[in-house]
């Protein structure tokens, strides 16, 4: 039973919010990241442009021997942020700008008489010659002329600061928008374990608060009858199936408050729960058969109460899976290596669904037909809520059915 109405392409609800959530924020990330693009090469077109006028001009400014014109191009090339190295007829750097490459500037032209490019001594020079190079293989360098039309000089250049900044722009932006996609994700995670929790707390109490009425009257007639018929078997069975109703109304009542963990014999617990079983399926023609298996050393707490109901469940739901009403239920007890205590359910059924194995354990859903589809919600609220455990499918197939819990060793 799924309860949750559907919609748009038999999508749940819910389904079709996050659909929307991720259709729309791949969207976004994907428009800004184009936009971002397109700025990034307009800034590199710019800068490329900046660049060849401003080879056009040192020429000029090289010929004309104004310093001071000179100094000021540079200085707003620097502010522009483009890195740019100039290199002689020969392939030797002869000027860049340390600002912006990070490479210390030369004292004086003197320092390169005794360099060779293809080995230099200067770690200076060897550095604007490797940062020469990886421009080249970015962008086409430019010659540098005179009025004559000799070749003086190559200007190499990278890209500016700012393009590179933009280039980053798309990444950053897609991690910005997965981080508020997970915290989308995970502010709908916890407004629904929120109000699983509030309805799992008001059903539970509202079902104590019914059961006690008609409990109470139960034990007042039983109590009746006992003094009437002292030795009779069948109302000494039917006090402890109204005990176990008395149990199940004290489960309720812990269901949204932290419950105790006083009770260490696991054991004991799943020795009482087969038997009560065993004592109600003879209707069954004995084919069903409960086993309990195994044994353990390390210690464990958990609520005695609670811990029931999640055996109870989980047998339960282990005849209810036999083919035919026939087959075995086995309970495994085994210490981990962590300490904790290893409890498994298997059964020889039918085993669950690949289409249900994602669900099984969601409130609500239920392959019964007049289930409310909260058994296995509930146990796994018990086991990693109540008890700082973990519950899963181990195994499921046509051989049956395991369900595996772990509990937290305690000292």
């Amino acid at each position: 039973m799924d309860p949750l109405p559907r919609g748009l392409f038999g999508l749940k609800r819910r389904q079709l919010f996050a659909l929307y959530l991720l259709v729309g924020s791949v969207l976004i990330v994907v428009g800004i990241t184009i936009f971002t693009l397109r700025i990034t090469r307009e800034v590199e077109d710019q800068t490329r442009l900046v660049t060849e006028l401003f080879s056009g001009m040192v020429s000029r400014l090289v010929l004309a021997d104004e310093p001071g014109e000179a100094r000021q191009v540079v200085e707003i090339i620097n502010q522009i942020g483009i890195p740019i190295i100039i290199t002689d007829n020969r392939g030797l750097p002869i000027m860049w700008n340390p600002g912006v490459t990070g490479i210390p500037a030369l004292d004086s032209f003197e320092e390169l008489a005794d360099q060779d490019p293809a080995a230099p001594t200067d770690p200076r020079v060897a550095r604007a010659l490797e940062m020469a190079a990886r421009f080249d293989e970015r962008s086409q360098p430019f010659a540098i002329f005179d009025n004559e039309g000799r070749r003086l000089a190559t200007l190499h250049h990278g890209p500016s600061a700012l393009g590179q900044q933009i280039q980053i722009m798309p990444y950053l932006e897609l991690a910005i928008m997965v981080l508020f996609f997970l915290a989308i994700i995970w502010g709908l995670r916890v407004k629904k374990e929120n109000d699983q929790n509030l309805l799992f707390a008001g059903m539970a109490k509202e079902t104590a608060h019914q059961m006690g009425t008609p409990l109470t009257s139960i034990m007042g007639w039983l109590a009746l009858l006992q003094d009437r018929l002292p030795a009779d078997e069948t109302l000494a069975e039917l006090g402890q199936d109204v005990e176990r109703l008395n149990k199940v109304s004290a489960r309720f009542s812990q269901i949204g408050s932290k419950p105790r963990l006083d009770d260490r014999d696991l054991m004991g617990v799943v020795e009482d729960t087969i038997v009560y079983f065993r004592r109600r399926l003879p209707h069954l023609g004995g084919r069903v058969q409960l086993r309990s298996e195994g044994a353990i050393g390390n210690r464990v707490a958990f609520n005695r109460e609670l811990l029931e109901w999640v055996l109870e469940n989980l047998i339960k739901n282990g005849i209810d899976a036999l083919e035919d009403g026939k087959g075995t239920v086995t309970v495994r007890l085994s210490d981990a290596e962590d300490g904790g205590v290893l409890l498994r359910v298997s059964d020889t059924g039918r085993g669950i669904r690949p289409s249900h194995r994602a669900k099984i354990f969601e409130p609500g859903f239920s392959t019964k037909s007049r289930g409310w589809g909260m058994g296995l919600a509930l146990v796994k609220r018990i086991v990693t809520q109540y008890h700082g455990g973990r519950i899963r499918v181990e195994h499921t197939g046509h051989q049956g059915t395991t369900f595996a819990i772990s509990l937290p060793g305690k000292d």
